[in-house]
């Protein structure tokens, strides 16, 4: 995988004046061989009041949440501006373990089925489906969980018995050669794979899908014995978090599970875009609607899907070169009917992993310039959900020293 992760690029959000935050990352990144380029955050004083989508509450509220709203607009600007088929979005204090290739690796596989696989999984046999309790509560849930409701059974199979093709998708009329291991980016909006916390798959949106059909909109995919998982009574995204993530309690120590992201998540700490998903977001919260956390709001937006519309238009203004990734083409959001130009598909594809591949670095007396959910100081210097952190370990790696620690080691080792 190379120094970009199989994106077109790695944005990194930075406030300014947070030189020791982009000191950081940029050390951090250089010792896994990643490429970054940094996107210049925002305050919220300095927004102009007309500047803001509606409604007109949204000025209201703390000057760090408006400040981080624009900030990850302006990294959905520069993805649709640039014309980028994928690129993957960073918060400055993200932290990722130091086998995050092979993470992201299985990754792929994952997303790659998920977002391309349009069978009724539950109708053929070739897929071993098996169904597990849901442990999600609304208590243990609290404010992801989208509208669908919780689910009583999880439909799992293993990751390995995902159909796996070619992993190496060139984008049709591609006139760059661009590939991408993560499946067709026309097919999927958001790989949320940086979060403090996501709910199970909710039931099918779909209305012409029966609550017991497995399709790839709400099955899991497991893969157990993953070392790069905490055991279950580490799984919890935040120092203060009183009860522990249901990935606990649902699945076997050390299983990592990969699904659609309907459940609602939290946390924009790292998360990878297509152009379709870019150019989703930002007309929906740059320009539609924006009143809320961001991080919040996209989490409801990725539970839901688009409501049906249709503009009258005409082909010039709505066929855009390198829509489809190639130099000139019609815009894949949308097709031509009847004289009005509509949305291919109400469908909002957003992918997750369980633990989070990528996750928030705290440092001791680590003070949030947002000061929203999970702002403030941290209590203890660590990184959640994160065994080898290459945050963690960051002196020895640079030392050159080969024993790295497990911030969260088995019962076994904690005895040696």
């Amino acid at each position: 995988m190379n120094s970009t992760l199989g994106f077109q690029k790695l944005l990194v959000l930075n406030l300014p004046f947070r030189s020791d935050r982009r000191d950081a990352i940029t050390l951090a990144a250089a010792t896994s061989n990643m490429k970054l380029e940094f996107v210049d955050g925002v305050t919220g004083e300095s927004i102009r009041e007309s500047a803001y989508p509606p409604p007109k509450e949204n000025i209201k509220l703390p000057a760090g949440i408006r400040g981080s709203w624009r900030t990850h607009m302006n990294a959905l600007q520069r993805v649709v501006q640039e014309n980028l088929t994928t690129a993957l979005i960073f918060e400055d204090d993200v932290d990722w373990d130091v086998r995050i290739r092979q993470n992201l690796q299985r990754f792929a596989l994952a997303s790659r089925f998920l977002s391309e696989n349009k069978e009724t999984l539950s109708h053929h046999s070739k897929y071993p489906l098996e169904k597990l309790k849901n442990p999600e509560t609304p208590e243990t849930g609290f404010h992801i969980l989208s509208e669908n409701g919780i689910t009583s059974d999880l439909p799992t199979m293993p990751l390995a018995s995902a159909a796996r093709k070619n992993l190496q998708y060139k984008g049709k009329g591609s006139t760059t050669g661009v590939t991408s291991p993560y499946g067709d980016p026309s097919q999927w909006d958001i790989l949320w794979i940086g979060h403090c916390g996501a709910g199970f798959p909710r039931y099918p949106l779909d209305p012409h899908t029966k609550k017991t059909d497995v399709t790839a909109s709400n099955v899991i995919l497991k893969h157990e014995n993953d070392a790069t998982v905490p055991l279950g009574k580490y799984l919890k995204a935040h120092p203060f978090q009183s009860v522990l993530d249901p990935l606990a309690h649902a699945y076997k120590p050390h299983t990592r599970v990969y699904h659609r992201a309907s459940g609602g998540e939290l946390c924009t700490v790292g998360y990878a875009v297509s152009q379709r998903g870019a150019r989703r977001l930002l007309h929906q919260f740059g320009i539609k609607d924006w009143n809320d956390i961001f991080d919040s709001a996209m989490g409801r937006w990725c539970a839901s899907e688009d409501q049906k519309s249709s503009t009258p238009g005409t082909t010039a203004n709505l066929v855009h070169g390198g829509g489809d990734g190639s130099a000139g083409g019609q815009n894949p959001l949308v097709r031509y009917a009847g004289g009005k130009w509509n949305v291919r598909s109400k469908e909002r594809v957003c992918l997750t992993s369980q633990p989070p591949i990528f996750a928030h670095h705290h440092p001791m007396d680590g003070e949030s310039d947002i000061g929203g959910l999970g702002g403030g100081y941290a209590t203890k210097y660590e990184t959640k959900y994160l065994r080898l952190s290459v945050r963690m370990n960051l002196e020895r790696i640079v030392q050159g020293i080969k024993n790295l620690v497990d911030q969260w080691p088995d019962e076994e080792k904690e005895k040696e």
